[in-house]
Order: structure tokens, then C-alpha cells, then sequence
């Protein structure tokens, strides 16, 4: 015999008379009650933190941001340096063995431009012999921080021939 009633029948149902009270049919764990107590601040960051690349976003921002703080630290030249000779260089890679294999450190190779009779276009080709280190806290162009001091010092930046003579005039660079 079926538990159900008969077809067309009415199902049976109980209806309680007394007061409906929300808290007395279920109780909150502790683990549902910190949610339920929780501000919208923290229910956001729980959702954020579980988000693995969105940290990892958040972080990458975060560390672009301070390093707005110290740019100008970082930065090899100054904003008005042009070394016209070499204005459409590519960028260059950074070495730490030279051609034989033998280690040097960090450093990048003098460039050689040769300007394309036919097209016009200006190739860069790397001079193997002229190797020029990549100096780290040294001196470099007086730039403005914050708008009021001047500062010398730079994070790194290759050592050409005109960044290694400090009395000679910063303004008559080639």
C-alpha cells in the first residue's frame, strides 16, 4: 500500500497553532552565525581571497603603486637624457657570459649603427668587444625629487664612457 493518498484526494497536513518563531526551528552553527555577523568589508575580502588570480593581480597592482613612490630612484636617466645616436635602439638583453663563456656579470654590449642606404632604415647590430657593465647604486643624472632636491644616485645603469666622468658637463652628452 502506497503512503500516498488515494488520486484526487486531499494530501493530510498539520497546522500548528502556535506563534511562529524563527530562532526556536533552526539554530546557527558558529561557523554560520560569523557569516551572518559579518560587515560587507569582510565578506568581500573572503570572496577575494579564495579568487587565487585576482590576488595575485591585487599584489602585482599593489607593488606597481609603491613603485610610483620611488620611480625616479629606479629610473637609469633622467627624463630629458637623449642619446640621439641611439633614440631608435631596440632594447637589449642583459648578459652574464660573454662570447668565449666566461662569466663577466651583468652587463650589455656597445651597439654599432648602420644606416640602410636602400630603405633608410637605421640598423643596430651589437659589438661583441665592447663589453660595458651594468653598475648598480651609482651615480647618475641629477634628477627632481618631489619636486625640491636633487639626487645623484641611480639603481643601475650601464657604464658608458660618458656616466663613468663625473666632472665632465652633463649637458654636452652626444
Amino acid at each position: 500500500m502506497s503512503p500516498l493518498p488515494a488520486p484526487g484526494a486531499p494530501l493530510p497536513h498539520y497546522v500548528s497553532t502556535a506563534p511562529f518563531d524563527p530562532i526556536a526551528t533552526e539554530t546557527m552553527t558558529s561557523a554560520q552565525s560569523r557569516i551572518h555577523l559579518a560587515s560587507q568589508k569582510q565578506l568581500m575580502w573572503w570572496k577575494f581571497k579564495r579568487h587565487k588570480l585576482a590576488l595575485a593581480s591585487g599584489i602585482f597592482l599593489a607593488a606597481v603603486y609603491l613603485m610610483i613612490l620611488i620611480v625616479e630612484f629606479l629610473a637609469p636617466y633622467g627624463l630629458h637624457t637623449r642619446n640621439v645616436d641611439f633614440i631608435h635602439s631596440p632594447p637589449q638583453r642583459v648578459h652574464l657570459f660573454d662570447s668565449e663563456g666566461n662569466f663577466v656579470g651583468p652587463f650589455v654590449y656597445g651597439r654599432q649603427m648602420t644606416l640602410d642606404i636602400d630603405t633608410l632604415h637605421r640598423l643596430y647590430s651589437d659589438k661583441q668587444n665592447d663589453i660595458q657593465p651594468i653598475r648598480f647604486f651609482c651615480r647618475g643624472d641629477g634628477l627632481q625629487v618631489l619636486g625640491a632636491r636633487r639626487r645623484q644616485l641611480s639603481s643601475c645603469m650601464p657604464g658608458d664612457r660618458w656616466t663613468d666622468v663625473p666632472a665632465r658637463n652633463r649637458s654636452s652628452r652626444p
